[in-house]
């Protein structure tokens, strides 16, 4: 039952329920909801009599959440307890906060089970495009969502799938497979470019840069090499590329009834999170919600179904959870960051470079998009599944394969394999 294979299976069509993806989904409750629950108590389960531990950081973080509910009296149609709970139920699964062999093993393979939904999504997106089955986001802009319920979703998930892809190329054996992966690569690129979103798209550039240079820093030789026929390929894929950009160009032109109104209404919102954040530096206004007080508020949360535009999820923290919040979430990312490099930059585990990779594009992509504590969004769910599978990378070396039970090896049996091989 939780085979490599098994977990994946569920983990893909599950993911894939949860965003709606194709088609609405029948259920007597939202299926994200069902997706986390789910998730959560196979984890509880896997994780009872194998050793279970707690992670304390993680925990300090869930409680300076429930501490900025506690302090503060907020609006009920915001349903903070509802939320928070579905965000528990994320949190037990995707978040380090239990550990031990069976829940580490489980949690990577569904982080994988992620990562792989996410790149069959965007290459569906992609086929949807070229056979003309894929849809489009009504308004001044036409941007491409694909299969999915929105375009903001499909730039996350193509997003994941741009680094994978880049990771994945440097496991190719021969001219067939790197043929297959770096047009799996250029297809992501393309339904980036016509989603219009352009926090994902540079964030994924990012995160394939960054896991392309920690593979190649160490040969000089074939880092020349691999920026010659980079830059070889952006000069003979830009004239083709332009078409794919219309909708990003559209989306940047500075006018009066697009550009110059978008900025206007992101400036103000940044402004009422940072009123927020010096209306209540250390323990925030309260998570899942917003001060309905402030002038404008009212513009960018809807009464009848508790939604926030925050604009950030960084200032978003700060403005709901205050600076204790903020710097517990740090606590958990930091050591992650610092984890996750050693192994990556000295180790040149695959693993942990790929999970680096994918942090820095999360990380870059949370400057533009909320959803840090957010369970009811898929990019939600993709971050604190990264960070749960990240903080295994002293445990594990090679990318787990849902096509084999065996774990893969350690990041010791993995340098040593290599220096026998480079000998």
């Amino acid at each position: 039952m939780f085979s490599n294979r098994n977990i994946f299976i569920a983990t893909v069509v599950l993911l894939a329920a949860f965003m709606q993806v194709l088609h609405p989904v029948p259920s007597p409750m939202p299926t994200n909801q069902i997706f986390m629950i789910l998730a959560a108590v196979v984890m509880v389960v896997r994780a009872q009599g194998d050793g279970m531990r707690l992670n304390y950081l993680a925990g300090v973080f869930l409680a300076a959440v429930v501490l900025s509910i506690l302090a503060n009296d907020i609006p009920a149609f915001f349903r903070p307890w509802s939320r928070l709970m579905q965000f528990l139920f994320l949190f037990v699964a995707a978040s380090p906060l239990l550990s031990g062999p069976s829940a580490n093993r489980l949690r990577r393979q569904m982080t994988m089970g992620v990562i792989w939904a996410s790149a069959a999504i965007a290459l569906l997106s992609f086929a949807g495009y070229v056979l003309g089955f894929g849809q489009y986001m009504s308004g001044i802009v036409q941007s491409y969502k694909g299969v999915t319920s929105h375009a903001n979703f499909l730039g996350m998930y193509t997003m994941v799938a741009l680094v994978w892809f880049a990771a994945l190329f440097f496991r190719c054996t021969n001219i067939r497979e790197y043929a297959i992966v770096g047009a799996c690569w250029a297809a992501c690129l393309i339904v980036l470019l016509l989603s219009a979103s352009r926090g994902s798209t540079a964030a994924g550039l990012l995160g394939s840069l960054a896991v392309i240079y920690m593979r190649l820093k160490n040969s000089a030789s074939h880092m020349m090499t691999a920026a010659a026929v980079g830059v070889g390929l952006v000069l003979l894929a830009a004239p083709h590329l332009a078409g794919y950009m219309e909708t990003m160009t559209q989306k940047g032109i500075d006018s009066e009834n697009m550009e110059s109104a978008v900025e206007a209404t992101r400036g103000y919102i940044w402004e009422l999170r940072k009123m927020e954040i010096a209306e209540s530096p250390w323990v925030g206004v309260g998570a899942y919600s917003c001060d309905v007080n402030l002038p404008g508020a009212d513009m960018f949360y809807d009464a009848a179904t508790g939604t926030i535009e925050q604009g950030s999820s960084y200032l978003g923290m700060l403005s709901q959870l205050g600076w204790i919040g903020f710097v517990a979430y740090l606590l958990v990312t930091v050591p992650l960051f610092w984890k996750l490099f050693r192994y990556a930059w000295k180790e040149h585990t695959p693993f942990a470079q790929l999970m680096l990779g994918l942090l820095i594009a999360v990380s870059a992509h949370m400057s533009f998009e909320a959803y840090a504590i957010t369970a009811g969004a898929v990019q939600c769910v993709i971050l604190w599944f990264i960070i749960g599978a990240g903080y295994q990378c002293d445990t594990v070396a090679d990318y787990p394969v849902f096509w084999e039970d065996e774990d893969p090896i350690t990041p010791e049996e993995y340098v040593a394999w290599r220096e026998e091989n480079q000998e």
